[in-house]
């Protein structure tokens, strides 16, 4: 049985999955790569048979539509490993993964957030504000190779006061790590790790009510891959928005309920914030209440032309709270949120893209490149995250 198993769900994006698989396994000789294909083509298997024969590929084509959640859970279902990441197909393990996943395994650490400070930017990859200037471009912030606990109810409650900003630091198993033993709990408790319709929020919200023992780690063991097809490269360039059920990632989900509280247009925010109060409903403790005035702020600033749909699930809202305290927040959500705004586009405007104190180097063709590179970059502070595993107590 593998130490760690790293899940790659996938749809026709093989050029990006082959050559992150292909580095994945290269370096990381206790590592399982487990891939669920919902590809047009086979051709990700046609091109690492080599690695389907040696047993450390785990490739299944369902050989059938499926929808962003299902193509997780499948994964899942395939996967051995003690522990778990998933990763995008256009994302990469990072230096110190399979030892930070046996530390975890030895001292019964269940779930870790990585502070996700190593990027790498995909040569078709574009910026609706800084242009080609992150194409073919690894980046890593400042780290400070520590290990820190998580109250995983209280970042939850914070991500929750926060709706649709994102996971913000719970625990989670995309871009994250967690233990097999947590996700078959979660499966017997609630029925599938996996739901809504951003698989990864959901069952973020999931890991930090059920985890018994969950750490931030300030180390890039995963670099978060963006390429121009992703739903990061799609933001990037402000395309990730348009009509619901026109939109393919959620046209995928068959008899889909939209919840009237969540406005219904296709938006980052919106399928996050839907995912999330999905989960918070399923885990059903009344004190997990989802700001909505703050999300419904985010939709009038940032997607003003969805501000009939914005309007309607406001109206729902009002409806089902006190009147005064409910229009009232929403005005104190929409004043913080101009703020933040104004602050965000001072900082694009005045301040360099990326902190002067991150390390950048360009013109790297693949993610592969990429790994090499920050291996070297941050072999002088392994030492430091072997040290911080070691004072960690249980």
């Amino acid at each position: 049985m593998p130490l760690l198993s790293a899940i790659i769900p996938t749809h026709n994006r093989q050029r990006y999955a082959i050559n992150a698989i292909t580095t994945i396994l290269t370096n990381f000789p206790d590592t399982e790569v487990v891939v669920s294909d919902t590809s047009d083509t086979m051709q990700i298997a046609e091109e690492l048979g080599h690695w389907i024969e040696s047993g450390r590929l785990i490739y299944h084509h369902p050989q059938r539509p499926m929808d962003v959640v299902s193509n997780f859970q499948n994964g899942l279902r395939l996967a051995t490993g003690d522990y778990l990441i998933f990763l995008g197909d256009d994302d990469c393990l990072g230096p110190g993964a399979e030892e930070l996943a046996r530390w975890a395994r030895d001292t019964q650490v269940e779930a870790a957030a990585c502070s996700l400070g190593a990027a790498y930017f995909w040569p078709d990859f574009k910026s609706l504000y800084f242009g080609a200037d992150f194409t073919a471009k690894l980046t890593v912030q400042p780290f400070a190779a520590t290990i820190s606990r998580l109250d995983g109810p209280q970042v939850l409650q914070q991500a929750l006061k926060n709706l649709g900003t994102g996971v913000m630091s719970m625990p989670r198993a995309y871009l994250g790590m967690m233990s097999r033993a947590l996700a078959g709990r979660i499966e017997q408790k609630y029925g599938a790790l996996f739901g809504g319709v951003s698989p990864d929020i959901y069952s973020a919200a999931l890991i930090a009510e059920e985890s018994r023992s969950s750490v931030q780690i300030d180390f890039p063991f995963i670099i978060a891959g963006s390429s121009g097809g992703s739903t990061s490269g799609q933001s990037a360039e402000g395309g990730h928005k348009g009509g619901l059920r026109d939109n393919a990632h959620i046209g995928a989900f068959s008899n889909l309920v939209w919840d009237p509280l969540i406005p219904e247009f296709y938006s980052v925010p919106t399928v996050w914030s839907y995912s999330f109060k999905a989960a918070i409903d399923k885990i059903g403790k009344a004190d997990y209440r989802p700001n909505l005035p703050r999300l419904y702020a985010k939709c009038c600033l940032h997607h003003p032309k969805y501000w009939r749909e914005t309007k309607a699930s406001l109206c729902a809202y009002v409806k089902r709270e006190r009147y005064s305290p409910a229009c009232l927040s929403f005005v104190w959500e929409l004043l913080r949120e101009f703020s933040r705004r104004a602050y965000r586009f001072m900082q694009i405007k005045f301040k360099p893209a990326i902190n002067r104190q991150a390390y950048a180097k360009q013109e790297l063709t693949n993610i592969g490149e990429a790994y090499a590179h920050l291996l070297t970059h941050v072999q002088p502070s392994l030492s430091q995250l072997q040290s911080a595993m070691k004072e960690f107590k249980r």
